[in-house]
């Protein structure tokens, strides 16, 4: 990739505010970041479309051209980095730190993590919103290891620890970023060798925030798949009246408020079976995270 390869990358978890950490990175003058979020080019192209389709839609899976594309603006940059929740998926998508140190291999890695309760019960949801996930909380993460298998923070990083190296890896945690965002800011750009940023104290702030209302879909799953896909969308906006629409959307979904979503047992099960992953990742880390165990549901 040349001139373009980048150098930084912010590897997960999903649900644990990455979007945002990704804006708040690019606003420093010696740090590019692609403007597409989540190419997700490190991934086995099969691995990734079992995960989502809209990742493997966008085509930068494998493709080096595409990919390299994203950094064209960055040559001038110390910095040129990119964001991918996919990267920290085991062990649905495997190999990502292999492939990345193939690559760049003077990278350095980001790994921004919230409580693992919040964050699987955030992942729930947003597998609600996407019409994915029917059933109830504490049903689907019993039944589904994956919710959980995210959440396992020491699984997912060690790779990149056996790979990298633990000194070129910078762990950082929803909770401080939100709690001081300019003083974990200006730590993360000193840990990149850089100034702090002269907007430090505002540049931080949660998207993709989960609405107060999430639609659980009901009927057939083949129309729901149906239903996302961009095409159909605009056709349905163009040749479908509004009140059609509406009525359909009436009858394939369930809205529901996004407290309704919760379930102090799923929270309590949630809490015991990620005790020990807790554990494990902060002998991983060599560090502790004492607000999780306080978070409240």
């Amino acid at each position: 990739m040349g001139d373009h390869t980048p150098n930084l990358f912010l590897v997960g978890a999903m649900r644990s505010g990455t979007t945002a950490l990704h804006d708040a990175l690019g606003r420093h003058p010696d740090i590019f970041m692609s403007e597409f979020k989540e190419p997700a080019h490190f991934t086995d192209p099969a691995q990734l479309a079992t995960d989502s389709r809209v990742a493997a839609a966008a085509g930068f899976a494998g493709n080096r051209e595409k990919y390299a594309s994203l950094f064209s603006g960055g040559a001038d940059h110390r910095y040129r980095g990119e964001s991918s929740t996919h990267y920290t998926k085991a062990p649905r998508i495997t190999g990502v730190a292999e492939r990345i140190v193939a690559a760049s291999p003077e990278a350095r890695i980001l790994y921004f993590v919230r409580d693992p309760v919040l964050r699987t019960v955030s992942h729930y949801r947003y597998a609600v919103r996407q019409k994915e996930e029917r059933r109830p909380l504490l049903d689907a993460v019993q039944a589904e290891p994956f919710y959980c298998a995210v959440s396992d923070y020491a699984r997912q990083l060690r790779p990149y620890v056996d790979t990298f190296g633990r000194d070129r890896i910078w762990v950082g945690t929803l909770e401080a970023m939100t709690g001081d965002p300019a003083g974990e800011l200006r730590a993360l750009h000193r840990w990149l060798g850089l100034e702090p940023g002269r907007d430090d104290a505002v540049a931080f702030s949660r998207l993709n925030a989960i609405a107060g209302t999430v639609a659980i879909a009901r009927g057939p799953k083949l129309l729901h798949r149906i239903g996302r896909k961009a095409g159909y969308q605009r056709a349905a906006r163009t040749l479908v009246p509004a009140r059609v629409r509406d009525g359909v959307r009436h009858v394939l979904t369930r809205p529901v408020r996004s407290d309704e979503l919760r379930d102090p047992k799923a929270h309590d099960y949630l809490r015991e079976a990620l005790a020990p992953k807790i554990a494990a990742f902060e002998e991983l880390v060599g560090r502790r995270f004492p607000e999780w165990a306080r978070a409240d549901p």
